[in-house]
């Protein structure tokens, strides 16, 4: 299977954040941006998408999420 971001990628990502539990609503200050909530987390992005994928990082990071300088130095290498 082959997935891209795309247009018709945001409607199952905002499914999959409600079925997750997540309340998703538009940003009140921010309208161009999504707010995702549960259980006392907040998540703000652009689009459902990258709500999942900051969800995701927590989900497999924790609350320590940040990089190490490893990661960073490891980032840079071979994406940035």
């Amino acid at each position: 299977m082959r997935i891209a971001m795309a247009g018709n990628t945001l409607a199952p990502a905002y499914s999959a954040l409600l079925k997750k539990g997540y309340t998703v609503e538009r940003h009140p200050e921010l309208p161009d941006c999504c707010l995702a909530s549960k259980n006392g987390y907040s998540f703000l992005a652009d689009n459902p998408v990258e709500l999942l994928g900051l969800i995701a990082m927590i989900e497999m990071r924790g609350e320590a999420w940040q990089a190490s300088d490893r990661e960073v130095d490891d980032f840079l290498q071979h994406l940035a």
